[in-house]
Formats: structure tokens, C-alpha cells, sequence
């Protein structure tokens, strides 16, 4: 990139990882063919446990969520999560210096504050730059895969090719309405509990009196979602369900061994387990973060 490649046109990152250059302790820091990503949480203390992911997989995922993104507006909450979580990556697998980082930063998403002069004209200029950076962002998180793509393949001629990224994303994950018992429920969070994902949990919902749409809009903001269809008397739960489904929603259902499913649930993810041990130890295999 300009002004971040010296004479030879290795990138600084690439330099590093080449000749053993230290980094400090927040940069990216290569062994062999995997770059350690640590990634701060807002309490300051350093994610220590965290999945193993490829840099180019991460940045296509977050530009595969920008389409998604064109019904909301800077303050929902799924677009704050998104966008924190694409700053992130892109300061960790690059650099605060770099181009692409920047030019993420530089995106306002709006033209003015809403406050104290609050408008239909001015929501209608915010709706349009907020439209406008959305396209701008697709730019950049393609520039971004470009690049290491490029350097992949300049680092697969000294043989230190970096494949894989390893990082810890705050997120949620969503649990049916229809999972209440005490011990499911803590088996299943159990399964997750070193994730960094936190559960949402539908029942509590329900007990506070919040309409469906609420609960949607939770499997909405969630990574995924677990489900237990074994009492189909529970409208809620498929609905939820449904939602989920169509939301595009990665789904995982949950029966006990000797029950029995609907045929046209058969299709999806599904986990028998024998016992709560044995859901919690299937579970964690089951879902790769």
C-alpha cells in the first residue's frame, strides 16, 4: 500500500513476520503460519481464549453483512455491533496506520446529528449518506481482502504464509422460549461460556410481557440460535423458529435420545444428547465460533 511498503515491497506487517521483528503486545504477532490476534474487551482485560480464523474469512463476513445492513440506520444496535466488530478486525489484522483502517474510520454514515434539530429533511440527508457510505465500506473491506490476498501469496515464496487469525468477538446467541428448564439452560451456556458470547434468553422475554416482534428482533441481533422442538404445543417456539430461518439464521435443535422430530425439521442442524454433560460436550463441537 502507499506509504506503507519499504524498497523491497513488503508491507510492514509482512517485514515483521519475514526478518522477526517484535511487535508490541496489541500488534498482530506471526508464529509460523498463525497470526495471534488479541483483542481487548471494554473492561480492559485481554480475551485469552478465542477461535482459530482465517483474516480473509473474517473480513468476507463482515462485508457479506453490509447488504443487510441497508435497512437500519447508525444507531441500531446491529449495525453498532457490525461496526465495532469491523473496526476491530481491521486495526488487528492491519495496522491503526493503514489505509484501510483509515478510510473505515473516516466513515460517518451521516451528515449531521439528529439533535436538537430533528427533521424529515435531515433524516432524508442522513438515509442517503448513511446509503452512500455503505457502498464505501464494500470498497474498502474488498481492498482489504485484496491485499492479503496479494500478500499471501508474496509470503508463500519464503514459506511463512499467515492462514489463520485467531480472535474473540463479543456477540449473542439466542435460546427459544421453549428451553426453560434449569438445567438445559445451563448446560447449553456452559457449552459457551469461554465464547465471549453472552445468551439471550427468549423465556425471560416472555415473562416480562414483550410481544413477539421483541423477541425477533433479539434473533436478529444474535449469532445464532438454539431451539427445542420437542413440545410442539409451543407455538412461540416455532415461530421463533421461523423467524430465524428467515432471517437466514444458523439454527441448532435440541432433542433428547428416544424423541422424536418432525420430518421437515430433520433437514436442519440438529444435536441428540443423552444427558446435560453430553449436550454441553456435543454442543461445543457441534458450533465452530
Amino acid at each position: 500500500m502507499p506509504g506503507f511498503k519499504n524498497k523491497s515491497g513488503f508491507s510492514k506487517s509482512m517485514e515483521k513476520a519475514a526478518f522477526g521483528h517484535p511487535t508490541s503486545a496489541k500488534d498482530l504477532t506471526f508464529f509460523s503460519s498463525t497470526v495471534i490476534l488479541l483483542l481487548s474487551r471494554n473492561d480492559g482485560e485481554e480475551e485469552t481464549k478465542m477461535a482459530e480464523r482465517d483474516p480473509i474469512d473474517l473480513i468476507k463476513e463482515q462485508l457479506s453483512k453490509v447488504d443487510g445492513m441497508a435497512g437500519l440506520h447508525l444507531e441500531h444496535e446491529i449495525f453498532k455491533q457490525w461496526h465495532a466488530e469491523t473496526r476491530t478486525i481491521l486495526e488487528k489484522v492491519f495496522s491503526p496506520r493503514s489505509i484501510h483502517y483509515q478510510n473505515f474510520l473516516a466513515l460517518r454514515f451521516r451528515e449531521m446529528g439528529v439533535k436538537p434539530f430533528a427533521s424529515p429533511e435531515i433524516e432524508k440527508i442522513n438515509a442517503a449518506r448513511y446509503k452512500k457510505d455503505l457502498e464505501n465500506v464494500k470498497n474498502i473491506l474488498q481492498g482489504a481482502i485484496k491485499e492479503l490476498t496479494l500478500d499471501r501469496t508474496l509470503f508463500r515464496k519464503i514459506q511463512t504464509t499467515p492462514k489463520t487469525v485467531e480472535f474473540s468477538l463479543k456477540g449473542e446467541y439466542f435460546i427459544s422460549s421453549g428451553i426453560t428448564e434449569p438445567e438445559l439452560l445451563q448446560a447449553i451456556q456452559c457449552a459457551f461460556e469461554e465464547s465471549g458470547l453472552s445468551p439471550i434468553l427468549g423465556d425471560e422475554a416472555i415473562e416480562k410481557g414483550e410481544p413477539l416482534h421483541h423477541r425477533i428482533d433479539q434473533i436478529r441481533r444474535a449469532k445464532f440460535g438454539i431451539f427445542d422442538p420437542s413440545c410442539p404445543e409451543k407455538t412461540d417456539v416455532l415461530l421463533e423458529l421461523g423467524a430465524a430461518l428467515g432471517m437466514g439464521k444458523e439454527v441448532t435443535l435440541l432433542y433428547k435420545k428416544g424423541s422424536s422430530l418432525p420430518e421437515a425439521m430433520k433437514q436442519l442442524n440438529r444435536i441428540e444428547y443423552e444427558n446435560f454433560s453430553d449436550l454441553t460436550e456435543k454442543l461445543k463441537k457441534k458450533i465452530r465460533l
